[in-house]
């Protein structure tokens, strides 16, 4: 499973989409600011979700988040971590089997009891990308993937390490 930190990989903002000398599409708008994605970042990102292979992470709320349009409309991922694992969104809403976990085991929510409680229900492996965004917050065995110019190649072969793993 690929967790990815959309906060600090994969939008990019208008001044650095007018440098890229590839196709971009517009994800979000708040305001006067937008943010850009490259067309095969997206793409990849849309097969990731589609396999149940990528969760997005994320410091921002719920409100937010829904203003990335990938994420509500093109790829709706099964599992989304908000407000820096606070919040857990399964099918684009609050987690309540999360909620009742936390009360059980009387935790706190934070990154740490998000990702356990997600190996619980899903037995997960972890690899997270970009690693320098990952390397101080999380203690849970994984994978890092160092930051890459080209996401969509870096996106390519974790799909293809997934099927393999799927098929082999």
């Amino acid at each position: 499973m690929l967790l990815i930190d959309i906060d600090h990989s994969l939008l990019f903002d208008e001044t650095t989409m007018e440098t890229i000398a590839v196709p971009t599409l517009l994800v979000e708008r708040v305001g006067e600011e937008k943010r850009f994605m490259t067309m095969r970042t997206h793409l990849r990102l849309k097969r990731l979700v589609e396999k149940n292979g990528l969760i997005p992470f994320t410091s921002r709320t719920i409100e937010a988040f829904r203003h990335l349009e990938l994420f509500q409309i093109d790829a709706k991922p099964k599992w989304s971590i908000l407000e820096n694992g606070k919040i857990l969104l399964k099918d684009g809403k609050p987690d309540k089997r999360y909620a009742n976990w936390l009360r059980q085991y009387e935790e706190e929510p934070s990154l740490e009891t998000v990702l356990r409680y997600l190996e619980e229900v899903e037995q997960f492996n972890w690899t997270v990308y970009p690693a320098e965004a990952w390397e101080k917050r999380i203690n849970r065995p994984h994978q890092a993937i160092l930051r890459q110019e080209d996401e969509a190649t870096m996106l390519d072969d974790v799909f293809k390490q997934m099927n393999d793993s799927q098929h082999g």
